[in-house]
C-alpha cells in the first residue's frame, strides 16, 4: 500500500516515528530509520504493509516500510 503524508518524530516511549497521512490518519512508521531522520518534517510517500493494532506507542497503526520518498 502507499500512503502520502507528513512524516514527524513524537517524543513518547524513547521516540517513534509517526506519518501523518493524507487520508487524516496517523500511523506508527517501523523500519527505515536513517532514511525517515533525513525525511522529519517532510511530506513523503511510503509504500509499505499496515499490521493489524497498534504498537507499543499506541500512536496509530503500524505501517512496515518498505519504500519511502519525499515528494
Amino acid at each position: 500500500m502507499k500512503i502520502t503524508g507528513t512524516v514527524e518524530l513524537v517524543d513518547l516511549e524513547g521516540g517513534l516515528w509517526r506519518l501523518n497521512g493524507d487520508d487524516g490518519k496517523r500511523y506508527t512508521l517501523v523500519g527505515a530509520r536513517n532514511e525517515l531522520k533525513s525525511a522529519r518534517g517532510a511530506r513523503v510517500e511510503v509504500e509499505g504493509s499496515l499490521d493489524e493494532g497498534f504498537g507499543i506507542g499506541m500512536s496509530g497503526p503500524q505501517l512496515r516500510v518498505q519504500r519511502l520518498r519525499k515528494i
